[in-house]
Order: structure tokens, then sequence, then C-alpha cells
């Protein structure tokens, strides 16, 4: 199973879910957002190896008025191009937006093909983690968690990879990043998305900013499971989480500052490390210390 995350070893760097470099698949900035009509102003692409060459968010819209991430607007549609040339379009209700800027590509069904993995708002029901997939000539919404409960009550995808060790994708997110801070796992069985395990005390964004990447996925214990490096909810320390058996805290350390922008992972001496972005442009660098 091909597995998109932040997912890092000694040996090998995979997809570092739109917050830095990556192998497979990627996550760009548009250069030419007039080749996608409707695009989103701040258009990102998702890159991607399998069936889906493609994708990315359309249709802005203001019909929901949390406005999150920075700009005035939400996205009205998911739009994917094919491998074998066809582009198919996901135009959703004025009952929900997606509250997200950057799809994510990753195999999380475990049958060798790449789903899509975004924000769903729905205007009276909040935030939910969302599935879609290629069904025949359509996208589709395959599975979704529950949502939030009401508006304004968003959350943040952290991480995709197989967090528990049992070979199959799992996906990290942060509800109400700002506020709340719980980080929560979810798997697919059976066509459902089910919550595996959840730790309080997290946070992978600053209100307002377009900024999505404050997290980052690599074993850093060397047990040879995917673990989460996340900010605490006041973004002063960064935690590494483990899920294996449950969620638990391997270490925490310190920040000299707020975590404010997106992450990136490095290997140096055989070891991950992880770039902190800091305010005014600063980078810092954590090394897990076993």
């Amino acid at each position: 199973m091909r597995v998109s995350a932040f997912y890092l070893t000694a040996l090998t760097m995979v997809f570092a879910m739109a917050l830095g470099s990556s192998l497979v698949p990627s996550i760009t900035p548009a250069a030419a957002a007039g080749k996608r009509p409707g695009a989103l102003p701040d258009l990102r692409v998702a890159k991607g190896r399998n069936h889906i060459a493609e994708a990315w968010l359309a249709d802005p819209t203001t019909r929901y008025r949390h406005y999150v991430l920075g700009s005035r607007y939400e996205a009205g549609s998911l739009v994917a191009r094919l491998r074998d040339g066809r582009t198919l379009k996901l135009v959703l209700p004025r009952s929900s937006v997606f509250e997200d800027r950057q799809p994510r590509l990753a195999d999380v069904t475990g049958d060798g093909l790449d789903e899509i993995v975004l924000v769903h708002t729905y205007v009276n029901r909040g935030a939910a983690l969302a599935i879609v997939g290629v069904v025949g000539e359509e996208l589709r919404i395959i599975a979704e968690t529950p949502p939030t409960g009401s508006p304004n009550t968003w959350l943040n995808p952290a991480g995709i990879a197989d967090f528990d060790g049992d070979g199959r994708a799992d996906i990290a997110y942060v509800q109400m990043p700002h506020v709340l801070g719980r980080l929560r796992l979810w798997t697919m069985r059976k066509g459902k998305l089910v919550q595996i395990t959840s730790i309080a005390n997290a946070s992978n964004h600053v209100g307002g900013s377009r900024k999505l990447g404050l997290s980052a996925v690599a074993d850093f214990n060397g047990d040879g499971v995917a673990d989460l490096a996340v900010p605490s909810l006041d973004r002063r320390t960064l935690r590494f989480i483990s899920f294996k058996g449950g969620a638990r805290e391997l270490r925490r350390v310190r920040l000299p500052a707020r975590a404010v922008s997106d992450f990136s992972l490095k290997v140096e001496n055989g070891n991950p490390v992880v770039v902190v972005g800091l305010g005014g442009g600063r980078k810092h660098k954590v090394r897990y210390k076993k």
C-alpha cells in the first residue's frame, strides 16, 4: 500500500502533506491559474503519480463567513484531472463548502488507488474530514467524519500515514486548533471513517493564516511506525506523539518562540529533524533525542 504523509524514516522521506518537500505526490502553488478556470486565487495543486494526476479547489464562495484561512472566501467545488485525460468536478450544495486550500492525495482505502482528503464544512453543522474518490464518471464523497457540530468550529489535517502499525493509512487532524486543540486519529474500516484515538493539547494553525502545515510525520523513535510532531495548543512546545498502542507523548521540546509557519523535515546523520517555522521567517531545528 502506498501511503502519502509527512512520513520519514532514516532511509526514506515521502510525501510531506502540503507542508514541505516530497517525492510522491507533491503539492505546489500553481504557476498559472488561468489553465484551471474557476480555481481559487491562492490555488494549490496536488500532483499525483497514480490515476489522479492533479487535484485542486475551485469556485470561491462567500456563503460561509468563517474565513479562518485569511481569505474572504472558501471553495465551492473540487476538480480532479485524471491520468486518462478526463477532468471531473464535484460541486457542493449551498449548505456546505470546502474550508481548505490544499487537496491531499493518499490511498486511504487500501485499494491501490488514491483518494482526496479535504476539510468539508457544513454552514450550520461545522467541519468534517471528507474522503473523495473517483466513482465511475464522477467525484464522490465516499466517507466522512461526523461534523464538529456548530459553525466556526474548524479542523486542520496534520498527517496521513500508518500511525498505528497495522499496515493501513490513518489520518490525523486537530479539531479547533485555536481554542480546543483535540488531536484525533481516524482510519477507514468497512467503508467508514472510524476514530482510533485522541489526545488533548495540540495545535497546527494560527487563526487567519494561510499556513496549514504546522506538523511533521516521521519515525522519530525508530520503532518502524510513523509518529507525529505537532505543537502544543499555545504553540510554544513541540510534542512528539506516538499512536502505536494508543496515543502517548514520546517527548516534548520547548521552542524559542511560538510556531507560526509551515514545518519541513530534514535528515541529518540518518535521523529525522523537524524544521519549525517561527515568526519573521525564522527557522528552528528540533532533533528527537532518544
